[in-house]
């Protein structure tokens, strides 16, 4: 397999300042992570700040209309608020008229899966059926076979990578893919990489950490496809920085990250500074 992971690596400058991040928190306790509900609502207005989660859609889309004209399938572990998923099933309704759709979500939280019901009901397709599930992929009470299982920005956060992979399989009929985007270790994640706490005694997982568990378990990857988004955290507020380094940073934490933020962004179409925001996306079919 060939990847064409490309990690975006900081400039010089930019290194020198992520290695005073690391030493102002050398030794230091662990910074306090994201609460459930504020975890939505900044992951929210996060996305609204970045052109990624149009990229994710056009690419998984284009993935949906090559699987053929029968009905179709799909668990989205993570689903968040359905916002990405009621996109892909209004693609695949309004693509087939009359195919029938079914969508299952799973996130661990309740305010996420119940506004995922809402936006699938708000679609008011007789053809989609769809249910939620408040639980980890671990504990979800799924007991059907899927064309799809996508992992969106979901699996940085599983005990077992290899584990999760292989469960992921065991839900897909034969001929099923499986999806995972995830970003790679690049400028932005680097500052998560120092700031964020640990998460059930590991550290969040990328995509390298993915591919690797890919290859670990012995799953063959179809595809690996780099998806170059950006995101403009310039005016980002207090909340969404957290967010993006998925940690509470304390006052004398966030002059230095937005510096660094800074010294990594790049010129986007219009002029603003963008920080390179990329997505991995891994397939794999079930054989």
């Amino acid at each position: 397999m060939t990847s064409n992971i490309a990690p975006n690596l900081p400039t010089d400058i930019a290194a020198v300042l992520l290695d005073g991040v690391r030493a102002a928190r050398r030794g230091a306790p662990a910074l306090a992570g994201l609460e459930p509900e504020s975890y939505a609502r900044e992951h929210a207005a996060f996305e609204r700040l970045s052109d990624q989660r149009g990229l994710i859609a056009e690419h998984f889309a284009d993935r949906l209309a090559a699987i053929g004209d029968g009905p179709v399938s799909v668990l989205s572990v993570g689903c968040g608020d359905g916002s990405l998923d009621a996109r892909l099933a209004a693609g695949l309704i309004q693509g087939v008229p009359g195919r029938p759709v079914r969508y299952v979500g799973v996130d661990p939280w309740v305010g996420s899966a119940e506004r995922f019901s809402a936006t699938m009901s708000a679609l008011e397709a007789d053809e989609l059926s769809s249910d939620a599930y408040v639980a980890s992929f671990d504990d979800a009470p799924v007991d059907e076979t899927f064309d799809v299982v996508m992992f969106v920005h979901s699996m940085y956060y599983v005990p077992d990578l290899g584990a999760t992979l292989r469960a992921a399989l065991r839900l897909l009929r034969p001929g099923g893919e499986l999806w995972v985007a995830i970003a790679p270790t690049a400028a932005l994640n680097a500052l998560v990489g120092v700031l964020a706490p640990a998460l059930q005694g590991h550290r969040q997982w990328f995509s390298a950490d993915v591919e690797k568990a890919f290859v670990d378990a012995g799953i063959f990857l179809d595809d690996v496809v780099a998806l170059d988004a950006q995101i403009d955290l310039s005016s980002a507020s207090d909340e969404v920085l957290d967010f993006s380094v998925q940690a509470r940073l304390t006052p004398d934490l966030r002059g230095p990250v937005r510096a660094y933020l800074d010294a990594v962004s790049v010129l986007g179409s219009d002029g603003r500074p963008r920080v390179p925001h990329p997505v991995d996306v891994f397939a794999a079919m079930r054989r």
